[in-house]
């Protein structure tokens, strides 16, 4: 009989050691044995038949693996029924020991998830901010969606480029003598004064003539989206094939028909709606962060160490990637690529130390409101319909146009990845939940009061987090590299 005892009990964390006798061991061994004969083919012997001894000779290794293997499961399992456990993640499992004809003896350690009491979320208040579409906001786009459809052509009497013309050129780009990955084209349609390429780039190609080669020195912004490239100096080897010239921009009802409208006013009114979503997408962006802010001071308790470790290893990884840090180079200032790892001063003006414990403090954040919206969500009877998570994987296959099918296909036969989509609604909807009994005012606001608040208080936020790292003298631990 299966004997389970407890040996470590503090927190969250707990630790037992689990017996099988060797009788059990050799019953099961047995059984899996007779399986195995069932269905082997060995000559002499009719399927079925084939005498234990010859099994245990041929397939024992194997047979008593999986037994093991079944036992120490099954051990979990029970440890984890007899407890009442709920594992915050899967159990670690140890071999104390075990020899063919005596007890198997293992330790299981985990950490479970804390107990929540009461969730109290009344005398709750957020303001909500509410945006009007202006006329000239939609104007402003009518003219966009006009300019990405009138047609160009070529000059008709050569001239010089200059600002508004359409350039068509060949490029290739280049950072220290090595050519930029995806900074080469042909044919390429760049409209002069747009601000649609590095700045500086587009000025250098004005009041040059068709068929020009021009040597464009720019400098990659310090924000550009590739670290490795941001703030370096480049060279672009540009051909100017041809200038061309675009039609006027003309918002009617022949621009509203060409896009799929029935009529200007229907285009105009698709239009007031895509902003005001995106409006009203930011502003729930902002009250949210409240309502999160607001549970984590309403709610603190013991968070799994576990589960933070995995959260704060996919933030490190992800941040390190961003900042186009390699953590093995940037522990050694010294041990730079030519357009290769920075360390993390020159990435992010902060120390890796500094970097590692405001990122814990983060994961252990975003770990506890998951817990606890997980827990709303559960007592709520709140769950994510599968229309709802039909919409978000519509959404994403549309993001790649022409291959659907492979990324319906993908995530349908993922579930770790179906997951991501499911995990943003379920949070969104308990987050709708507490705004719902909580009292909630409206307030006007201007797209730009609305943009320069949601910067403010994310600046805010990063200065909260640093400050309490700062003050917290809780050693950090840090990877291994």
């Amino acid at each position: 009989m299966m004997q389970i005892k407890e040996t470590f009990s503090q927190g969250l964390k707990r630790s037992y050691e689990i017996s099988i006798p060797a009788k059990d061991i050799d019953t099961k061994l047995n059984g899996r044995l007779e399986v195995i004969g069932k269905r082997v083919k060995i000559s002499g012997f009719r399927p079925g038949k084939v005498p234990l001894a010859l099994l245990k000779q041929r397939y024992k290794t194997e047979a008593l693996s999986e037994v093991v293997e079944d036992c120490m499961e099954k051990g979990v399992q029970q440890a984890i029924k007899e407890n009442n456990l709920k594992p915050a993640l899967k159990p670690k499992v140890n071999v104390k020991s075990f020899e063919e004809g005596k007890d198997l003896t293992f330790s299981i350690e985990m950490e479970i998830l804390p107990t929540i009491g009461d969730i109290e979320l009344d005398n709750m208040a957020f303001d909500k901010y509410v945006v009007t579409v202006s006329p000239e906001a939609i104007t402003g786009v009518l003219e966009k969606l006009a300019k990405q459809t009138r047609k160009t052509s070529s000059i008709q009497k050569s001239r010089k480029t200059k600002k508004g013309d359409i350039a068509i050129i060949d490029f290739e780009g280049f950072v220290e003598g090595k050519p930029i990955e995806g900074g080469s084209g042909k044919g390429h349609a760049l409209e002069l004064g747009s601000g649609s390429f590095i700045p500086g780039f587009e000025e250098q190609l004005i009041n040059q003539e068709k068929g020009a080669h021009v040597e464009v020195k720019v400098t990659f912004p310090e924000d550009y989206q590739e670290s490795n490239y941001a703030n370096k100096p480049a060279r672009f080897d540009v051909t100017i094939t041809d200038i061309h010239e675009a039609d006027p921009i003309v918002i009617d009802a022949a621009l509203a028909e060409k896009l799929g409208f029935e009529s200007l006013e229907a285009m105009k009114k698709w239009v007031e709606k895509s902003i005001s979503n995106d409006y009203t997408a930011q502003s729930f962006l902002n009250i949210k962060r409240h309502v999160l802010d607001a549970l984590a001071d309403r709610f603190p308790f013991e968070v799994p160490e576990n589960m933070i470790d995995l959260e704060f290893n996919n933030i490190w990884d992800q941040l390190c990637r961003e900042l186009g840090v390699d953590q093995g180079k940037a522990a050694n200032a010294n041990v730079k690529d030519k357009i290769g790892s920075k360390t993390f001063e020159e990435a992010a003006g902060k120390s890796e130390e500094e970097l590692q414990k405001e990122y814990k403090m983060i994961a252990e954040r975003r770990v506890r409101l998951g817990i606890l919206l997980a827990e709303i969500g559960m007592r709520n009877n709140i769950v994510v319909t599968n229309q709802e998570l039909m919409n978000a994987l519509t959404a994403r296959a549309r993001e790649f146009p022409g291959q659907e099918n492979e990324v319906f296909d993908f995530y349908r036969n993922n579930e770790s990845a179906l997951a991501t989509l499911r995990a943003p609604i379920f949070e969104n909807k308990v987050v709708e939940f507490i705004l719902d009994k909580a009292k909630v005012t409206e307030k006007s606001i201007t797209p730009e009061e609305l943009e320069k608040l949601l910067a403010s208080e994310e600046e805010e936020a990063e200065k909260k987090i640093s400050a309490a790292a700062k003050k917290s003298k809780k050693p950090t631990k840090k990877k291994d590299s």
